[in-house]
C-alpha cells in the first residue's frame, strides 16, 4: 500500500471514529438506562393529563442529573429539559403542546446522563383521536380483605375524571358496612349498590338515583334475603339497560377462603379466595317490586351467576359451571366444610365457568347456550363485559375459580361468539374488572403489574376488536390500597355527587352501645325497628343482649316476637 493510499484508509477510519461519539457509546447493561413509564407504543387519551416519565438502571445512579428529551415523530417541536431525578412530569401547557403538534403520530421521549456521550434510552407513543368521555366510579380499600372488613373506615367510593388534572372525588369517605359490586343504568341516571349489613344479612342491596346527593336510605332499600325468606348474598347484582329491572344471583353458596393479615407477599397480594359453587338466577322488577328466578338458568345441577345484560336488554350473559352437591344444606351460604374448601385453596378440586346466553323474554327466559370461544375451551371464563355498541364481548380467562386470580387475563369475542384473542393490553400479573365506556371506545381494567396492590389501566379497542397497549390512571394510585369494581358513569367527564348512607345496622347499635352512647344506641334501634327489617334468630339473640344493656328491658323481652 503506498503512501497516499495509507492516508487516505487514516482519513476515513479518523471520521468513523469522531462519528461513533455521536450516535452515543453502548452502555453496559448494568448501566443502561430502562424507561419504566410509559410503556412502548402506549396510546393515551386525547384528554390525559401531563404523565410521569420514570426510568432506572440495575446499577443506581448518585449524584447525577439527566437530559431528557420530548418530541413529535413530525419535528414540530421539542422540549429539552435537565432534571436531576430518574422521573420527569413535563408541565401541562408543554404536554398539551406535544399533544396538539403531534397531529396523531408518533411522540417519542428520550434520556441519557448529562454530560456523557452515551447513547439515549427511547421510547415511542401516540395520543387517539377518541376521547374516553365519562368518569369511573370504583372502590378503593386497604388488604387483606380480613383488615379491610374490621377496618370499613378504609374504604372509600371515588370517581375520577382521566381528564383531570386534580385529584379524583371521593363519593363516599369510609363505609358503614361492607360494600361491594355496583351498576348503572345505560342512560347513568339510576346506581345499584351492595352495601350489606356484614354479618347479619349479606343480601342487602340499594336501588337509587344519581343526583348531587346520592341517598342510601329504607326508601331505596331491598333485601334479597327478606324476600327470599332465607339467607342469600345477591351475588353480581346488575341493573338493566332501562334501569327496571336487576338480575342478581338467589339461593347462592359460595367458598371463600380469607387469607391470614401478616402472611406472606403472595396472601397478601390475592388475599381471598372467593367463589359460588351454587345459585340461580333472578330478575327484580323495580316497578312490581317482585322478585323471580330466571327459567332456564336456575338448574339447581348448576351454579349460575355472573350475568349482565346485552345492551338492547333482550338478552342475559352469564357463567354457568357445574353445582356443588347441597347435600340438604340448602340454607348454607357459603361451604363450612373446612377440609373442602381446603381442597379448592390447594387446587386440588376446581371450578371451570363458561359464559352462556340467554334470552330475557320479559322474565320468562328460555333456552341457556353456552357461548362459542368463552365456553368449552378448558379453562375458567368470567366477568362478561358487553360494548354498549353491541359489537364485542370483553371477560376474563384463568385456569380456575373466579375472582383474584393470578393467571386472570382479559379475552374478546363478537358478541354472537367467536374465536377467542387475549387482549395486548394484559399484563403478567391479574388482569380483571373490567368496563366498557359509554362510546365503545375504551376499556378501563386493574392489573396487579406493579405487586400486591391494583392499579387502574385504561386500553383502547378498535374496529376489529385490538386492544392498545394500555395507559396507567396515575391519580388513582393510593399508597397501600387497590382499586376494584371500576365502572363507568354515562355522564359528563367532570359530574361529581356525593354517596350517603342513611340507614341503621344491628352493627351500629353495637358500636354506639360499646362506646358507652346509650342515648344514641336508643335512638338507632328504634330507627332500625322503623325500617321493617328481616331479622334472623342470631340478630334476635344479639339485640337482646345490647337491649338489656342500654336500657330497653321491655323492648329486649319483646324482640324474639319480631317478625322473621
Amino acid at each position: 500500500m503506498n503512501k497516499s493510499n495509507i492516508i487516505n484508509t487514516i482519513l476515513i477510519l479518523s471520521v468513523f471514529l469522531l462519528l461513533i461519539p455521536s450516535c452515543g457509546k453502548k452502555l453496559e447493561p448494568d448501566k443502561v438506562l430502562n424507561i419504566g413509564y410509559p410503556y412502548p407504543d402506549a396510546l393515551f387519551p386525547p384528554e390525559f393529563p401531563s404523565p410521569s416519565f420514570d426510568w432506572w438502571s440495575q446499577k443506581p445512579d448518585k449524584n447525577i442529573s439527566y437530559d431528557v428529551n420530548l418530541y413529535t415523530e413530525n419535528n414540530k417541536l421539542s422540549y429539552t429539559v435537565t432534571v436531576n431525578n430518574p422521573n420527569w412530569t413535563p408541565g401541562e401547557s408543554a404536554w398539551d403542546s406535544i399533544k396538539a403538534s403531534s397531529e396523531g403520530g408518533k411522540i417519542f421521549f428520550t434520556v441519557k446522563r448529562s454530560g456523557t456521550e452515551e447513547r439515549p434510552s427511547k421510547v415511542s407513543f401516540s395520543v387517539s383521536k377518541d376521547s374516553v368521555g365519562a368518569p369511573v366510579l370504583f372502590r378503593q380499600m386497604p388488604i387483606p380483605f380480613l383488615f379491610a372488613e374490621r377496618n370499613l373506615d378504609s374504604m372509600n367510593f371515588v370517581l375520577i375524571d382521566f381528564g383531570s388534572k386534580h385529584k379524583p372525588h371521593v363519593a363516599m369517605r369510609g363505609f358503614p358496612v361492607c360494600g361491594n359490586c355496583h351498576s348503572l343504568s345505560q342512560d347513568g341516571n339510576t346506581l345499584g349498590l351492595d352495601l350489606d349489613a356484614g354479618l347479619r344479612d349479606k343480601g342487602g342491596y340499594f336501588i337509587t338515583k344519581v343526583e348531587d346527593t346520592v341517598l342510601f336510605n329504607i326508601e331505596k332499600y331491598n333485601s334479597w334475603s327478606k324476600l327470599e325468606k332465607r339467607r342469600t348474598f345477591g351475588l353480581f347484582s346488575k341493573l338493566s339497560p332501562d334501569g327496571r329491572y336487576l338480575v342478581t344471583t338467589v339461593k347462592d353458596r359460595v367458598v371463600i377462603k380469607n387469607f391470614p393479615i401478616g402472611g406472606t407477599m403472595e396472601e397478601l397480594k390475592y388475599s381471598q379466595l372467593f367463589f359460588p359453587v351454587n345459585g340461580h338466577l333472578a330478575i327484580y322488577d323495580l316497578n312490581t317490586k317482585e322478585l323471580k328466578e330466571l327459567p332456564g338458568a336456575n338448574l339447581e345441577e348448576y351454579v349460575q351467576s355472573n350475568a349482565i345484560w346485552t345492551p338492547d336488554g333482550k338478552n342475559i350473559i352469564f357463567c354457568r359451571a357445574e353445582a356443588l352437591p347441597r347435600e340438604g344444606k340448602m340454607h348454607e351460604i357459603d361451604v363450612k366444610d373446612t377440609a373442602l374448601v381446603n381442597k379448592y385453596v390447594r387446587r386440588e378440586m376446581k371450578i371451570k365457568y363458561e359464559l352462556c346466553s340467554i334470552p330475557f323474554n320479559d322474565g320468562k327466559g328460555g333456552e341457556a347456550k353456552p357461548i362459542k370461544g368463552a365456553s368449552g375451551n378448558g379453562m375458567s371464563n368470567y366477568f362478561p363485559a358487553v360494548s354498549p355498541d353491541g359489537k364485542w364481548l370483553i371477560y376474563c380467562q384463568a385456569e380456575s375459580f373466579m375472582l383474584l386470580q393470578p393467571d386472570s387475563r382479559l379475552h374478546i369475542i363478537p358478541l354472537e361468539g367467536g374465536k377467542s384473542r387475549m387482549l395486548k393490553a394484559n399484563f403478567k400479573s391479574m388482569n380483571s374488572w373490567h368496563a366498557w365506556s359509554p362510546n365503545s371506545k375504551w376499556i378501563v381494567f386493574v392489573s396487579k403489574l406493579y405487586g400486591p396492590y391494583t392499579d387502574l389501566f385504561l386500553t383502547h379497542i378498535d374496529e376489529k376488536g385490538e386492544s392498545s397497549v394500555p395507559v396507567l390512571v396515575e391519580k388513582a394510585r393510593v399508597p397501600y390500597t387497590v382499586v376494584n369494581y371500576p365502572e363507568f358513569v354515562n355522564s359528563k367527564p367532570d359530574r361529581t355527587f356525593v354517596m350517603k348512607y342513611d340507614f341503621v345496622e344491628i352493627a351500629h347499635i353495637f358500636k354506639a352501645a360499646k362506646a358507652g352512647y346509650y342515648d344514641e344506641a336508643k335512638t338507632l334501634y328504634y330507627k332500625f325497628i322503623k325500617q321493617d327489617p328481616f331479622l334472623f334468630k342470631q340478630d334476635c339473640q344479639d339485640l337482646e343482649i345490647i337491649l338489656k344493656t342500654i336500657g330497653l328491658p321491655e323492648e329486649a323481652k319483646n324482640i324474639m316476637s319480631l317478625p322473621r
